[in-house]
């Protein structure tokens, strides 16, 4: 199957969300650029897209450092109505919101299949008002050309120069090969905090937990207000583990969401 590739170029997102799940800190969340890359091949008038890849750039913690650990900033409610709402009682604490946040600046790769009619005015026009990962995109490099300097849908033999002329970034990498337990390890968990800690003396370079799909822990059912109608389920997020490595190493890695079991979506790599 020959592909087009719709660039979206080094992509500066203010105050994005930078706790993947509920106990981990650390760049946007995979999922996130899942849901960032869909919304892009919608805007560009494609049905589907056939992956994503994500370039890394650079990262910017919302937070002080106090001796080697960050702090992040957080944010404090206001009272609603009539300061019922508050989560002490003593009425003048506010309520702290845990949260972690980062400014980012990345480029992602959306592959299409070759047939799609992609309309760049559309993409442009969407990224004016898009999020990533909840932060507010406020520069970009996209230009809605497919041909000449700066173009942003290319075929094959073109993304390896766009690739080569990027010259710095992250290549991220899945590496659930990591997360097998060994000896004296009861799960998966040990094996990721083993993974990421960081006094380990392995050779591997930057590795990262993030999010990498959820599971349904209930039926899914029509319930009063779910989106469009559809049945709904709640979920927890899956958490797995990526590696960051230099693009000119490693080259761009595609991502898609799959299906293993019955109430279990999971993105991995995809040819």
């Amino acid at each position: 199957m020959s592909y087009q590739y719709l660039l979206l170029p080094r992509m500066r997102a203010l105050s994005a969300n930078a706790q993947p799940a509920w106990w981990v800190i650390g760049p946007p969340a995979m999922t996130a650029y899942a849901g960032f890359a869909h919304h892009m091949a919608l805007a560009a008038g494609a049905q589907r897209h056939e992956g994503f890849a994500v370039v890394h750039h650079d990262i910017e913690f919302l937070g002080e450092e106090h001796r080697g650990r960050l702090m992040p900033h957080q944010f404090r409610a206001a009272s609603y109505i009539d300061e019922n709402d508050y989560a002490s009682k003593n009425k003048y604490v506010l309520s702290s919101q845990p949260t972690a946040r980062c400014h980012v600046r990345t480029s992602v790769v959306i592959r299409l299949a070759d047939d799609e009619l992609v309309d760049l005015i559309q993409v442009s026009g969407a990224l004016r008002g898009a999020r990533l990962a909840g932060g507010q995109i406020v520069e970009h490099e996209f230009l809605p050309r497919s041909d000449g300097p700066g173009a942003c849908l290319l075929q094959g033999h073109q993304l390896e120069q766009f690739a080569r002329n990027l010259r710095s970034g992250f290549s991220i990498v899945d590496r659930q090969d990591l997360m097998q337990p060994v000896s004296g390890e009861r799960d998966p968990l040990d094996a990721l905090l083993r993974a990421t800690d960081p006094n380990r003396d392995d050779g591997i370079g930057w590795l990262c937990p993030t999010a990498l799909g959820y599971r349904e822990i209930t039926e899914r059912r029509l319930r009063p207000g779910s989106r469009g109608g559809l049945p709904h389920a709640f979920a927890e997020p899956l958490v797995g583990l990526v590696q960051f490595v230099p693009l000119r190493t490693e080259g761009l890695r595609y991502w898609a969401f799959t299906r293993p079991v019955p109430g279990v979506t999971v993105l991995t790599h995809v040819d």
